[in-house]
């Protein structure tokens, strides 16, 4: 099952323009607000060359994967967009549409198409990558009767080519 979402992501990266911008690795836990004890995330998302620039920063299109060891899986797309702050910090943020599947042992959230936010700060380092602290907030928006939603909580590391 696992290869289907990552078929499918390779299918929404290369639908994009061929001249990525940045690749970004997170590592974290998700379901930081229920009672367990969280579940270990790793997180691969694809941003493209951005889409629109302004004084203030930056938006770009972007596809997701984020895979937890409870074979829980989400595979999405949206928008990313980069707030410049002073010196080499910046705020990250981003709004993306996608398929969960809860897995074996994941959280129930009430269907399958879901909807994840996420805010971040950041660092640029020296070589031109960055590095940041980050929570995303993935529910179904309330589409579904049932809607309890999720937290991530995530270092992330991303890197231009």
């Amino acid at each position: 099952m696992k290869f289907l979402y990552i078929s499918a992501l390779s299918i929404a990266v290369g639908a994009t323009p061929a001249t990525a911008s940045d690749i970004v690795l997170g590592l974290g836990a998700s379901d930081i607000g229920s009672s367990s004890s969280g579940s270990p995330a790793f997180q691969l998302e694809y941003h493209t060359n951005p889409v629109r620039k302004y004084q203030w920063g930056s938006v770009s299109g972007l596809a997701l994967l984020q895979l937890e060891d409870d074979s829980t899986v989400y595979v999405g797309a949206g928008l990313s967009s980069i707030w410049n702050l002073s010196g080499n910090w910046f705020v990250e943020g981003s709004l993306a549409a996608g398929y969960y599947d809860e897995g074996s042992g994941g959280m129930d959230l009430g269907g399958n198409w879901h909807f994840r936010t996420l805010i971040g700060l950041g660092y640029r380092l020296t070589n031109g990558s960055r590095i940041s602290l980050a929570v995303d907030h993935l529910s179904n928006a309330g589409i579904e009767s049932h809607n309890p939603g999720r937290e991530t909580v995530s270092i992330r590391y991303a890197f231009s080519f």
